[in-house]
């Protein structure tokens, strides 16, 4: 296709093919409405595809199904990532969604219609739904002396498995739940693992009572925040101690309110907080510098480390995609939360709210609204 031709295309253009930009597709189908989607990736849910080895939901399989197909009853109650990626293949196969793969859009602009520019030509549409996530662009932290460090340095998008990582002592960079993953299997392994924490955390179980945690979050969501938090935070402290004790500071605010005013999501706990109870993974503050194989952190200490991981998350990074649109970003470079057609004009955006209610849940939820809009334009 020539890089100057344009399409006329259907009426919506999707970007993304993860599950939120699947799920556009197959809710638009269901209402009589054709889309097409774009995707840079060779497949379909590349992402899930590259993430480490041993990821597992922390949702619930009954909560996890996309809009008009449930989770298959046979997967376990928490499916593995290759599940997920299995469920999502079928998933597109059988709402017979159109995929552009290996298209990568550089730039969506306003030109009475809506214009999509891509490495194999442009597009132009009347709508235009954006679905590539707030798990976007690796953030990479730049410290002093990076450059004189000796071992491996990665992110945790690149990690896989401990042992492909080929490194005896191993420091995991951050609290999120691919850092507790990652340290957790890097013990298990009997590596030497140490945990960077520069802030207050939230820690929660992924189940409480036999209910999974994010179930009993999509009750508590109906209730005032103030009762939600004061009726966790002694379950919490039951189920965790006083977890200073292992050098993590405790967030002044609860978990729920972390994620819906913070859009930090808390550690979801399958089991390094035993191993940190246990001394097997050895708390440390921030970095302060590097020097070759030492670490020199925040608080003091010094250690030495042959692969540093660092599960410091993503960003978005829509400013690229949407030169002309930064107006409708907040400082986090995403929509207002909850607004998924903020100018009004045909561009949507769907799955970058965080919620304590389980990711895929949101984007059923979210991407069935924005096919009601469109069909109702």
């Amino acid at each position: 296709m020539p890089v100057s031709e344009t399409i006329i295309a259907p009426e919506t253009m999707i970007v993304g093919a993860g599950p939120a930009g699947l799920a556009c597709a197959a809710t638009l189908r269901m209402r009589g409405r054709i889309s097409v989607v774009l995707e840079q990736a060779e497949h379909p849910a590349s992402s899930w595809r590259a993430h480490y080895d041993r990821l597992h939901l922390h949702t619930h399989r009954m909560h996890s199904g996309l809009p008009g197909k449930p989770m298959p009853r046979d997967y376990p109650k928490y499916p593995s990532r290759l599940q997920v990626v299995d469920y999502l293949d079928d998933y597109a196969r059988s709402n017979a969604i159109d995929i552009r793969c290996g298209t990568r859009v550089t730039s969506i602009r306003k030109d009475g219609t809506w214009r999509v520019e891509t490495d194999n030509g442009a597009f132009e549409a009347e709508t235009v739904i954006v679905a590539t996530g707030y798990a976007h662009e690796p953030v990479r932290p730049d410290w002093t002396g990076r450059e004189s460090f000796s071992g491996q340095l990665m992110h945790s998008s690149e990690f896989h498995n401990a042992k492909d990582l080929g490194a005896a002592r191993v420091l995991v960079v951050g609290f999120g739940n691919s850092a507790g993953e990652i340290a957790l299997e890097c013990a298990e392994a009997g590596l030497f693992t140490g945990l960077s924490v520069r802030g207050p955390v939230n820690v929660i179980p992924r189940e409480l009572l036999g209910i999974p945690i994010l179930t009993v979050a999509i009750f508590q969501q109906y209730l005032p925040r103030r009762l939600v938090e004061a009726v966790n935070a002694p379950i919490l402290r039951l189920r965790f101690g006083d977890i200073s004790k292992y050098g993590l500071k405790k967030a002044k605010y609860g978990a729920m309110t972390s994620v819906v005013d913070h859009g930090q999501v808390p550690l979801i706990d399958i089991g390094t907080m035993a191993r940190i109870r246990s001394g097997d993974i050895k708390v440390f503050g921030g970095i302060s510098h590097l020097d070759g194989q030492s670490v020199h952190f925040d608080d003091g200490r010094s250690e030495t480390f042959d692969a540093i991981v660092y599960a410091t998350g993503y960003r978005p990074a829509l400013e690229h995609l949407l030169p002309d649109c930064e107006a409708r970003f907040g400082p986090n470079g995403i929509p207002p939360r909850d607004n998924l057609h903020p100018g009004g004009d045909g561009l949507y955006f769907c799955g970058f709210n965080v919620v304590p209610t389980g990711h895929l849940r949101q984007i059923g939820i979210e991407s069935s609204k924005i096919a009601g809009m469109i069909a109702g334009r």
